[in-house]
């Protein structure tokens, strides 16, 4: 009898350490893809032509766990090539937020996330093309992560190269506007 006591202490010690040191399982998943919105094309005879494109992110949000789900919020970040000057950078945008209705368990909602515009710009003797490349998706609620969706590994990777500058778009920089200047003066 002296010896069942601290033995049912142990074990419910150590089964309290096994649950805590389990991952917690995401209460939701999101599967995203790159959606085209809207696509205008510009030619403008010799000087070149622009094709600008809008994409968002279409987001499919699954309640994966046996409760339902509060409101919550649904957030990213998305990495875009930019033509900045004469070189192509990086460049990290906010994708904004929306809110998230409550969810049934297994209820799946559909769900459109920020407006991302890109350019191709024609020049005599260059093209600029700008990229949507990767983005992070995250489910928040109440301040707490419950489920996160990532294009691919090389985000971490790319995010580390992401420039600091304001990007200026392909129209007011670059060689035709240079010439055009120096034509005014």
């Amino acid at each position: 009898m002296k010896l069942l006591t601290p033995m049912l202490s142990l074990g419910l010690l150590l089964m309290a350490a096994a649950g805590a040191a389990e991952p917690s399982k995401p209460l939701v998943t999101l599967s995203v893809k790159k959606q085209l919105l809207d696509s205008e094309h510009d030619t403008r005879g010799r000087q070149g032509s622009t094709q600008k494109k809008v994409y968002t992110l279409r987001v499919d949000v699954v309640n994966v766990s046996s409760s339902p789900i509060g409101e919550s919020t649904l957030s990213g970040d998305a990495l875009v090539t930019r033509a900045i000057g004469e070189k192509e950078k990086i460049v990290k945008e906010s994708l904004g937020t929306v809110k998230v209705p409550a969810m049934k368990p297994n209820e799946k909602l559909t769900l459109d996330l920020g407006k991302v515009s890109v350019s191709e710009v024609e020049w005599r003797d260059r093209k600029f093309e700008e990229k949507l490349e990767e983005w992070r998706i995250v489910c928040k609620r109440d301040d707490t992560e419950i489920g996160k969706a990532v294009s691919n590994e090389r985000f971490e990777t790319l995010s580390k190269e992401v420039s600091t500058e304001e990007p200026k778009g392909p129209e007011t920089q670059g060689p035709a506007r240079r010439k055009l200047r120096q034509f005014r003066n």
